[in-house]
């Protein structure tokens, strides 16, 4: 493996540690919460943060995947949008403050009007590090991205779970969001070389606006279509079932941020470094997907069988009604891991317009089915939010056929090993579940289960394709293997990539 996709790997490696420190911290202060608060408390805080969040895309990533792609990039382009980033935080923060009492005569909480004024304080505190993130995953300096994130995200939580402990309810799950962005960006300025000034250049803009708009507008409807079923089902079913929801959201999503979003930060610049060179692309994306099935099925596939022995190990018996919702979300990954590098794809190839346009029609459906059906159970609301997912993808294996010609047997290469391998360890797990006594506990159950599980996923995938398996090998060893350090941070690096 050459010193390029050495480098490449190494980026994922630190991505992967950096999510899976996030993870981990996620799931152990969620697990804390779901212990001292009660579900309309958590509810609460899931609508708030859900709308926060869905700003907070607008202020982080407006200009990150234009500032990533970008062939050229200057210092009055990174200057131009960190200027521009923190006025949007400032006036979306004052719009919070305005729209604070709204919010608490919508949802019929008193405490919403201050939990949202106070939680968009997250705001500005994102936008002093948004373009220094751009800048160092265009480098593919992913190392110094990591211990911030974990440095700031651990913070949060401390402060967090010893103000819920104490009493403080849901203001202690709104200190842990501030001080996760505060410290976070805090120590991405103190330790980056290349800090941005407040200076702006118009055409520097427009250059970023045309590009950014579109790439913003499609993350901005995924975050936002997520949200806005929560905020929405929230208000259909009441701030305790959107508890319930929000768990099983957060159960499922906690594991798909350690290899998901590892791989879409590493394929962006690494798939933008080979746009000239699309046969490149090709064995890159198809290579890619092969490896992001395997580790999501295999994953995602245990959760799904073993989901009520994580839900009662993780969070407590009281918790248990969202296990049959943690089941059936995490068997939505056998259709959004084939796709998952899709939008890192259209995005490096100069086409962000096309997933404005896939997200817009999802966020119309989710609309119109919670409108039709008003949701009327929790059932329900995942049911739509499934359906979503079948709907969006004959459309993304469309748009990536038209922008690159793959057709659909290109872009599926190397996921029917891995399907198989996930089909084969459920049946095993639910045959080994009938036969484990009812006298065993759940965490025993569930160590049980899941180290039988991975070991029929990998014998059977080993069986059926061991050039996969070592393939897998060979991009862990690259991964762990010391390259050469050269320079980081600089405006136009060409990232490497794997498909030599």
């Amino acid at each position: 493996m050459s010193e390029e996709q050495g480098k490449t790997a190494r980026s994922a490696l630190w991505s992967l540690v950096e999510n899976a420190g996030l993870c981990v911290i996620s799931m152990g202060s969620l697990i804390v919460y779901t212990h001292l608060l009660s579900s309309a408390e958590f509810g609460l805080f899931s609508i708030v943060l859900a709308l926060i969040e869905l700003l907070q895309v607008l202020v982080t990533m407006l200009f990150h995947d234009a500032l990533v792609q970008r062939r050229e990039a200057t210092e009055l382009h990174f200057d131009t949008a960190f200027t521009f980033s923190v006025g949007l935080s400032v006036a979306l923060l004052l719009l919070c403050c305005l729209a604070a009492p709204l919010l608490a005569w919508v949802v019929k909480e008193s405490d919403a009007s201050w939990v949202l004024a106070s939680m968009a304080l997250c705001l500005p505190a994102a936008s002093f590090s948004s373009t220094i993130v751009a800048r160092q995953r265009r480098s593919l300096s992913f190392r110094p991205l990591a211990i911030r994130s974990l440095v700031g995200r651990f913070a949060g939580a401390a402060g967090g779970i010893a103000l819920v402990a104490l009493g403080a309810g849901v203001w202690g799950l709104v200190a842990q969001q501030v001080l996760i962005q505060l410290v976070g960006s805090l120590l991405l300025w103190v330790t980056c070389k290349e800090k941005p000034k407040l200076r702006f250049g118009r055409a520097e803009f427009k250059e970023l606006t045309a590009f950014g708009v579109y790439a913003v507008g499609a993350l901005f409807l995924t975050f936002g279509t997520k949200r806005l079923f929560t905020v929405l089902t929230g208000l259909f079913l009441g701030v305790t079932t959107a508890g319930y929801l929000n768990l099983s959201f957060r159960a499922v999503d906690a594991f798909w941020a350690i290899a998901s979003t590892a791989a879409t930060q590493v394929a962006l610049p690494m798939l933008a470094s080979q746009q000239s060179d699309l046969a490149r692309v090709k064995r890159s994306f198809q290579f890619s997907t092969g490896l992001v099935c395997t580790v999501l099925y295999l994953l995602f596939v245990g959760i799904a069988v073993t989901a009520p022995e994580v839900v009662s190990v993780l969070f407590g018996n009281k918790w248990l009604p969202s296990a049959p919702y943690v089941t059936a979300l995490a068997l939505s990954v056998l259709i959004q891991a084939p796709r998952l590098l899709v939008g890192s794809m259209l995005t490096a190839l100069g086409r962000p317009r096309d997933l404005l346009l896939e997200k817009a029609a999802e966020l119309i459906f989710i609309v119109l089915a919670i409108s039709v059906s008003r949701t009327p159970t929790l059932a329900w609301a995942v049911g739509i939010w499934i359906a979503r997912e079948l709907l969006s993808l004959p459309i993304t294996s469309r748009m990536l056929k038209n922008a690159t010609g793959f057709g659909l047997v290109d872009q599926l290469r190397g996921v029917g090993v891995p399907l198989v391998a996930s089909a084969v360890m459920a049946g095993a797990l639910l045959a080994l579940r009938a036969r484990l006594p009812e006298t065993f506990s759940p965490t025993l159950r569930l160590a049980l289960m899941a180290g039988a599980g991975a070991g029929c996923f990998l014998a059977t995938t080993y069986v059926l394709d061991r050039a996969l398996i070592k393939q897998v090998l060979g991009f862990a060893q690259a991964a762990l293997t010391r390259g050469t350090r050269g320079t980081q941070g600089r405006a136009t690096p060409k990232p490497p990539g794997l498909g030599a």
